[in-house]
């Protein structure tokens, strides 16, 4: 059997700083209980009128990600929707019951919505969660990898009390599996193993950063600021997620400048640059190997 794509990366030792989605700041979260597949929303038995609405706001809307999502042996009752930001400065989420078809979402305004989140202002008909959401990637249609690893971690997740955890579509980057996202602060890990899930589900319930070594990233900023951040964190040992509020980078030949701005005021530069690790590695189960690289510290 030919090795898998996260078996590939950890060989290699990919760096996982940085290899988050970038800047993707906007969640159009919809549950769904048919098959998913390679493409979700496209794969997916959802009506036109519903796949082209999601499509309009994942156009429409600058930074955003619709994920589908399931929860095992939630087979019936009314369908639920979430739309939240994960701007580092104020990150929102709020929630509604749609009911028993999904077609209920065409009279949501969803772009309205989000400008009314970061205008800090209450949304009629939704409510705020209690609990921060975990969304694990375990769309093995996608690749086998999220299904293998993701599954195992997403059962584990769901024996934890004080986050409400749900299995999810396709999130980026199969070859970290497991794979999954904090909501509303939008903070990714990966290489997640089952027997870690209650300290990370510890960090995320106290509003803390798990373990550095399976932070991908805060998919808000671009990959050298999550880099950066990580970076930042491991030599200030400051693991309060909401201590940053910001980031920006001036990129040049060999290394990039990151500046982050924590919620005092203060500002912290660092550097990261590209590295190529001379190796290459497939990006998903089935691909052809490429070059394998990442953000690493260049002091």
């Amino acid at each position: 059997m030919d090795t898998t794509c996260s078996v590939a990366s950890l060989v290699a030792g990919e760096p996982i700083a940085g290899s988050a989605a970038e800047r993707t700041s906007v969640w159009i979260v919809l549950e769904h209980r048919g098959p998913w597949g390679a493409k979700a929303v496209r794969d997916s038995d959802l009506s036109e009128a519903v796949k082209q609405r999601l499509g309009q706001w994942e156009q429409g809307v600058p930074g955003s990600r619709v994920q589908l999502v399931r929860r095992s042996g939630r087979t019936e009752g009314p369908l639920r929707m979430w739309l939240g930001v994960s701007d580092p400065a104020r990150p929102r989420m709020v929630e509604r019951v749609l009911g028993d078809d999904a077609e209920a979402l065409l009279q949501v305004d969803a772009p309205a919505i989000v400008a009314a989140l970061r205008r800090g202002e209450a949304i009629e008909g939704w409510a705020e969660p209690a609990v921060p959401m975990v969304l694990v990637c375990t769309n093995g249609r996608r690749d086998v990898c999220c299904s293998v690893h993701g599954v195992p971690v997403a059962r584990a997740f769901e024996a934890e009390a004080g986050v409400e955890t749900w299995h999810t579509t396709h999130l980026g980057g199969h070859r970290f599996a497991a794979t999954l996202l904090e909501l509303p602060r939008g903070l990714c890990y990966g290489r997640v193993l089952p027997h870690e899930v209650p300290a990370l589900a510890e960090a995320i319930r106290n509003g803390r950063v798990g373990p550095l070594d399976r932070l991908r990233g805060r998919m808000a900023l671009a990959g050298p600021e999550q880099a950066a951040e990580a970076l930042w964190r491991e030599r200030s040992g400051n693991d309060v997620v909401d201590a940053l509020v910001g980031a920006e980078h001036v990129a040049g030949e060999d290394v990039t400048v990151v500046t982050l701005h924590d919620r005092e005021g203060g500002r912290h530069e660092l550097r990261v640059r590209w590295r190529d690790l001379g190796i290459e590695a497939p990006p998903s189960c089935g691909k052809a190997p490429e070059s394998v690289g990442g953000w690493v510290a260049a002091e």
